[in-house]
């Protein structure tokens, strides 16, 4: 939702001029009464006739309608017309409240140059129309006020309009910067709300790909296994089914786990289901051994004991690059020995190491791979403080190195 406010509509523009010049009118009017009516009731008095006086306000009304038409126009050209209209309304008693009304919207600019020049303009023509009233409506002998008074009360009446406008300009400004320091906030709180989807569809995805990728290799290693091996007898193709059923039953079971977290934004990896961990590491060891790859798992200068008291954060780590790059292996080396070396000191770091030859050619029917697994790994590692090494070294052998600190945290989502 944009909160940025619609340009006004045509009623409402019509509505906008309308109520400034009912409110200007009013004022005009009073003045033109209060002068016209002393010159008028002087000429009764006297019982002479002033020719002058009465061309002088039937051209103030014309004037009058001219003003408005100008005042209506004048944000198309606000300095030119606003100063037309001092002009006109200094010389116009009944355009005076017109000519106020444009000085208050020019001022609303907050433009200090356009200001300057229209109120000097405003000064000088009002003591020139001063001056040409007084000659034509007001008796000679008449006394007036000190020159200095009339000169304070035409700067009030100009100080009075120009305050009025920067107040409004002020206003106005403050609620435009309100209205985009808002605007500013939504579009903020739309970008963290994409960044944690985003976040969350990786999640999703990694967490997908760690709990069902071994496991459906396994199946698709079988069911090939099925279908390509003629010469198996009864015992064997039972036994391949087994695993197979086995297999598609536990990614079945882990799917609806998994699907189970995500219908509840609010649970934990933890809460929702139990995580693998380095306990778990020679059943995932002897399920790639049944799958046809031989794989050898040594501990390099850390203990069994040692490696329980590990935090469950970095031991659970540990066991998704050990099943990424099993379940690798199995897919671009099927068959293909691999050796997974456990090694590190408590206090210090832990790390592990996953080697096997690359064949010379590729499978014939190779497993479908989303080519991101070891891309997640990496990010994984790197959000807890670890790091992923993945090389083909010269003698063909591909090799997966990876450590954490041994105290790695539960920064990570597994």
């Amino acid at each position: 939702m944009s909160l940025t406010p619609a340009p006004p509509s045509r009623a409402r523009r019509v509505w906008s001029h309308t109520w400034r010049l009912m409110l200007a009118l009013p004022m005009g009017l009073f003045s033109g009464t209060a002068v016209y009516g002393a010159g008028i009731a002087r000429a009764e008095t006297t019982g002479t006739s002033n020719l002058l006086a009465e061309v002088w306000i039937v051209v103030d009304l014309a004037v009058l309608v001219v003003a408005a038409v100008l005042y209506v126009l004048r944000h198309r050209a606000p300095l030119p017309i606003t100063g037309a209209l001092v002009v006109l309304g200094s010389f116009s008693v009944f355009s005076a409240g017109i000519a106020t009304l444009a000085v208050v919207s020019l001022s609303t600019r907050r433009r200090w140059g356009e200001i300057s020049a229209v109120c000097a303009l405003w000064f000088g023509a009002g003591l020139v129309a001063d001056r040409a009233l007084t000659h034509v409506f007001l008796p000679a002998d008449m006394l007036f006020p000190p020159r200095w008074v009339l000169l304070l009360s035409v700067l009030v009446g100009m100080a009075l309009p120009v305050v009025t406008g920067l107040f409004i300009g002020g206003r106005r400004a403050l609620v435009a910067s309100l209205r985009e320091q808002a605007a500013i906030a939504r579009r903020e709180a739309d970008a963290r709300g994409d960044t944690a989807r985003a976040s969350e569809r990786n999640r999703i995805a990694r967490e997908m790909h760690d709990v069902l990728a071994h496991r459906l290799s396994l199946v698709a290693l079988h069911a090939g296994a099925l279908e390509y091996r003629a010469g198996l007898d009864p015992e064997q193709v039972r036994d391949t089914a087994a695993i197979v059923r086995e297999n598609a039953h536990e990614a079945l079971g882990e799917l609806r786990e998994v699907l189970g977290l995500l219908r509840d934004p609010t649970a934990t990896d933890e809460q929702s289901r139990p995580q693998p961990t380095l306990a778990q590491v020679d059943e995932l060891v002897d399920g790639t051994r049944a799958a046809g790859s031989p794989v050898s798992y040594v501990l390099d200068q850390v203990a069994e004991d040692d490696l329980a008291r590990l935090p469950l954060s970095t031991s659970r780590h540990l066991y998704r690059v050990v099943q990424e790059t099993l379940t690798n292996a199995r897919k671009h080396a099927p068959g293909a020995p691999v050796k997974v070396r456990l090694h590190g000191a408590p206090g210090d770091r832990v790390g592990v190491e996953v080697t096997n030859r690359m064949p010379d050619h590729p499978p014939a029917t190779p497993l479908p791979s989303s080519g991101w697994g070891l891309t997640g790994l990496a990010e994984r590692l790197r959000l807890t403080g670890g790091e992923l090494d993945v090389q083909r070294r010269a003698d063909g052998t591909f090799a997966v190195q990876a450590w954490l600190p041994w105290a790695a945290g539960t920064e990570g989502q597994a």
